[in-house]
């Protein structure tokens, strides 16, 4: 059966979730040991674009320590792309790979195989604005499989410096301020409430019109809590599902 349905049930994360697993290195973790005549069907394995739901109790059962909280959500499972320039940390947003994006009119044949593995990036896709798949819940190794988080409750790293003001209840939106910042700045998240307006709507002009369409394509969802500026250790912020993506 192909992946990407809410497939499986909380057990079929390991109990590896904590701050220092990095991801498996083949699809589905290592078998390590096995009694004599096991049997198991195909569906039982953990596939490139499964999800899963986790309830609060679920979710308190899979963290494994107090840096490593997880919360009510929605997580899949994904390949990383092995040759980022930036490292998959944990709180940052994870991007649909368009590495091997195919010219228009293809058929995007040359997504398959990464579409397939349902494949992502630490690297900020360049002229996509926001194709954000999820959030790492890990630091993972680059080529290794392991769960994003999609939806829900999640801990979200911010901006060096935040674009707007600091405000809990407000927006949260992909940062995007590129590859060639600042590290924690790559794949981190922004609030732009009460920033000094410098766009206005005006005859024969598109800043108005541009501005609002990259707050929709980076709106990630709402802050939890207060964002804090520079903070390695990350906030919550409620993701809204519709970001959420299929690759087929």
């Amino acid at each position: 059966m192909p992946g990407g349905r809410f497939s499986k049930q909380a057990d079929y994360i390991s109990l590896k979730l904590n701050a220092n697993y990095t991801g498996d290195s083949v699809i589905g973790g290592n078998l390590t040991t096995a009694p004599s005549g096991l049997t198991a069907s195909q569906g039982q394995a953990t596939a490139p674009g499964d999800r899963i739901i986790l309830s609060p109790a679920d979710a308190l059962i899979q963290q494994n320590n107090t840096t490593q909280k997880l919360y009510t959500g929605t997580y899949r499972y994904v390949a990383s792309r092995n040759n980022s320039s930036s490292a998959p940390t944990r709180g940052h947003a994870a991007f649909w790979d368009t590495s091997a994006a195919a010219a228009v009119g293809n058929n995007n044949a040359a997504t398959e195989a990464s579409d397939a593995l349902y494949q992502v990036t630490s690297d900020e896709p360049a002229n996509f604005g926001g194709l954000m798949a999820g959030v790492f819940i890990n630091n993972m190794t680059k080529g290794n499989y392991w769960w994003i988080q999609e939806s829900g409750k999640a801990t979200c790293v911010f901006r060096t410096t935040l674009s707007g003001t600091a405000t809990q209840g407000q927006g949260v939106y992909l940062a995007l301020a590129g590859n060639n910042n600042n590290a924690q700045d790559v794949g981190a998240f922004d609030q732009i409430f009460a920033q000094n307006q410098t766009t206005i709507f005006a005859a024969n002009g598109t800043a108005g019109y541009n501005a609002i369409d990259n707050a929709l394509v980076r709106y990630v969802g709402v802050a939890e809590q207060l964002p804090v500026a520079n903070n390695t250790a990350g906030q919550l912020v409620d993701l809204v599902l519709n970001r959420a993506s299929f690759r087929w």
